[in-house]
């Protein structure tokens, strides 16, 4: 799978778990991106990818590991349907669930990124692992 399909395959899993929240892929531009939805929503993007190095003289393989962020957006912070419970609520779904042709997520980080307005903002990253191969 490429990217894009890895990154449709989180949105689907999170939309059917998380029907009363908007989930979509991030903004293009962030910085217009602004919060109508009555409860919140889950932004979901592509952080960055590290691979092995190889060694080889013909064919090139190589594990990709990959990271995809979440970032919930809330109006409330630790009351029913706050930031907290949906942190947590993401690590349940997400945590062994595998996109065709990649490793199974597992979670590598969680953040706070901002709070304005009562609007507040945490991250929730998730990595998994594909394959690099040479085309010829």
């Amino acid at each position: 799978m490429n990217i894009r399909e890895i990154e449709n395959s989180i949105i689907e899993k999170l939309k059917s778990s998380f029907p009363e929240l908007l989930v979509r892929g991030f903004p293009d531009k962030p910085a217009e991106f602004i919060l109508l939805h009555p409860i919140g929503a889950l932004l979901i993007h592509y952080q960055g990818s590290n691979y092995t190095s190889t060694n080889a003289l013909n064919f090139i393989t190589q594990e990709n590991k990959k990271e995809f962020s979440i970032t919930v957006v809330t109006r409330n912070l630790r009351s029913n349907k706050g930031a907290y419970e949906f942190i947590d609520g993401i690590k349940s779904v997400l945590t062994g669930f595998s996109p065709d042709g990649c490793s199974k997520l597992s979670p590598s980080k969680d953040f706070f990124i901002s709070e304005k307005g009562g609007i507040w903002q945490y991250g929730v990253n998730f990595t998994l692992t594909t394959t690099n191969v040479q085309n010829f």
